[in-house]
């Protein structure tokens, strides 16, 4: 690149360049968007085809949505999926935080490593002994129990996340509101928190898509009542709950929420994870 600056004019350099950048982006993103286009393309196929991957025309049908949305649970299990999504990102951003800023400002490095060990334990290691004392309070099968049990992924990862961008927010600012009259407190909620928004943004959408994307732990500890969404797509394993079709309209039903949320908010969470990388 550096040969062709100095031997192509401005304009035709700046030019090819733009049109890497593009061809770069489109190599790395291509995948991830075809993977999703094949499986939303397969869930309008119908049966017979299915076993044809070759084949790519042909008139699409959306049978496959209207019996999976009305003869299966999955509008209940997205349901599920938002409330303890919602609830477990909430509860583990604000405890997540509260520890980044303890971490950040006092140094507390055997904290934050102590944090990082339990990210690292596989969850399904814990779903044993989780289980039984589930048993015995009487927390299986609830909503209250998936969400504490899903603050297990969003505690850590909303620690060690939010830890660079409190670090990045220099001293002198906190200082300057104690000298105004701010106590610790509210120094924290009224410098902190509004200079470590993109950091909570992005923070937020990554907490909630490895919460929504949980499997383990909602298979073992859910039941009939709290199923959540991946939960439904699962179901369709068995080839006799349905067509591979369905099991692809469900995947996509799945997926879609989770898609649309980063879609809109991508400009946010592009932001906060840029940010979070700079270092002072």
């Amino acid at each position: 690149m550096v040969l062709l600056k100095q031997l192509l004019p401005r304009r035709a350099y700046r030019l090819l360049e733009k049109i890497f950048t593009q061809l770069v982006m489109i190599a790395m993103v291509g995948p991830f968007f075809f993977v999703f286009f094949y499986m939303f393309w397969s869930s309008l196929k119908p049966d017979y085809l299915f076993f044809e991957p070759g084949v790519w025309i042909f008139k699409p049908i959306f049978m496959n949505f209207t019996d999976v949305i009305t003869q299966s649970d999955i509008v209940p299990n997205i349901i599920n999926s938002v409330i303890i999504s919602s609830f477990a990102t909430f509860i583990g951003l604000s405890c997540g935080i509260l520890t980044a800023y303890t971490v950040a400002r006092f140094n507390l490095q055997k904290l934050a490593n102590a944090i990082l060990v339990t990210r690292m334990i596989p969850y399904i290691t814990m779903l044993v002994p989780i289980w039984i004392v589930y048993k015995k309070v009487g927390l299986l099968n609830t909503y209250t129990g998936l969400i504490i049990s899903h603050l297990v992924i969003t505690i850590p990862f909303g620690v060690w996340i939010m830890m660079g961008f409190i670090e990045d927010i220099p001293k002198e600012l906190e200082e300057a509101a104690w000298i105004d009259g701010c106590s610790r407190t509210m120094a924290f909620f009224r410098v902190i928190i509004p200079l470590s928004t993109p950091g909570i943004v992005a923070t937020a959408i990554l907490c909630f898509i490895f919460s929504w994307n949980n499997f383990q732990m909602a298979l073992v500890l859910g039941g009939f009542d709290v199923n959540t969404a991946p939960i439904s797509v699962f179901k369709y394993a068995d080839p006799e709950a349905g067509s591979m079709g369905q099991m692809m309209a469900a995947a996509t039903l799945v997926t879609i929420p989770v898609f649309f949320i980063v879609l809109f908010i991508q400009k946010q969470l592009a932001a906060g994870l840029t940010i979070g990388g700079i270092s002072k």
